[in-house]
């Protein structure tokens, strides 16, 4: 499932894009890793605006949302690196 935020006029809306179609109410909790942080989108359903599909079988569905707040954790490949370089430097005192 693909999860699209933006704008339409003053409301923040979400776009969903799967095979199938959603039908999302209350609160929810969206997290999606990258190799160089992790993205955490908290937010609550208004209401469901429209739901289509296109020629390809591909679902949309449109919702209102609010309480919407993003964390952005770069910790874990940092964390990475300094075991990597931690590493690095016990295999040189073992020399």
């Amino acid at each position: 499932m693909e999860y699209v935020f933006g704008t339409q006029g003053d409301a923040e809306v979400l776009k969903t894009k799967g095979d199938a179609h959603t039908d999302l109410t209350g609160f929810h909790s969206i997290e999606r890793a990258y190799p160089d942080q992790t993205i955490t989108d908290n937010f609550r359903i208004v209401r469901k605006l429209d739901s289509q599909e296109d020629s390809e079988g591909n679902c949309y569905d449109w919702y209102e949302i609010d309480h919407h707040y993003r964390i952005t954790d770069k910790t874990g490949p940092v964390a990475e690196q300094v075991e990597a370089i931690e590493a690095a430097i016990e295999r040189g005192l073992n020399l």
